[in-house]
């Protein structure tokens, strides 16, 4: 009997040919976690040569999905996934060795149902995206940390959620965005004894941007669709204020000598 696994990852795509050797091989070359982990990988009606590249790899679960749509692609992997924590990252995102690692450690505190983590940009990013990707960081956790759930919203290239949240308050929505959010806000409202974590070590390098400008058009198309999600808040200006207060925090603990520097779980410098 094929032993069962410990997690799934599922990484939807959609004509990322260019992309996809590094993030399998990333997925493949993980740390131990203490148990088998099936990767699926859902082909959303690419026309590149995608799935020829994900043929390469026999340890690898290949599905394809018609109905265009990134959370249409999720849901057939979830559909097919068959452990107990199921682990979501995009086609142009490389994982951290530890990511699963961290997916696992998160999830043993049994009141932690979603997590979210760490989003970094490749070496050859400008400056200027480095300190954005510290700020969306800060930003990510200062909110799951420290507001209300109706300030909480997660993001599914870097997202592992228990299975049975899905089968309690259902798949994700099949809209074009912002899917990962409502499914965080259908959760409080459903199951409000189980809530969103954030973990500084559950880190993936998102590839597909290189300059500030380019994402900062996303992230500004993020916050509109967002919106949708009726009980959604966004930062006002005093907690963003926050979010920069809370970064530069930790930049400092970060930068202390190593014998004045005491640690808790999850401290510990940042990595891109």
């Amino acid at each position: 009997m094929t032993e069962s696994p410990r997690v799934s990852v599922i990484v939807p795509f959609f004509n990322r040919q260019q992309y996809l050797p590094a993030c399998v091989e990333a997925l493949l070359a993980q740390d131990d976690v203490g148990g088998a982990v099936e990767i699926i990988m859902v082909d959303n009606r690419s026309t590149d040569a995608s799935a020829s590249v994900i043929g390469r790899y026999p340890q690898l679960t290949l599905l394809r999905e018609e109905t265009p749509g990134v959370y249409a692609a999720r849901n057939a992997g979830i559909r097919r996934a068959r452990a107990p924590v199921v682990a979501f990252t995009d086609a142009d995102c490389v994982a951290d060795r530890a990511w699963l690692r961290s997916v696992c450690d998160g999830m043993r505190e049994p009141g932690v149902a979603i997590l979210i983590g760490d989003c970094w940009y490749p070496a050859g990013a400008s400056r200027a995206l480095t300190l954005l990707a510290a700020y969306e960081n800060a930003k990510a956790e200062y909110v799951v940390t420290r507001c209300a759930p109706a300030y909480h919203f997660a993001y599914a290239n870097n997202m592992a959620v228990r299975a049975s949240v899905f089968e309690q308050v259902g798949p994700f929505r099949e809209w074009e965005r912002a899917a990962d959010t409502e499914l965080v806000h259908r959760l409080a409202a459903k199951r409000p004894d189980l809530r969103l974590a954030y973990l500084r070590g559950m880190r993936v390098t998102h590839l597909e941007f290189l300059r500030v400008r380019d994402r900062l058009r996303r992230l500004s198309l993020y916050t509109r669709t967002n919106s949708q999600v009726a009980s959604f808040r966004e930062l006002g200006a005093s907690q963003r204020a926050g979010v920069l207060l809370h970064l530069l925090r930790g930049r400092r603990r970060a930068r202390r000598p190593a014998g004045r520097e005491t640690r808790g779980p999850g401290s510990g410098p940042q990595s891109g």
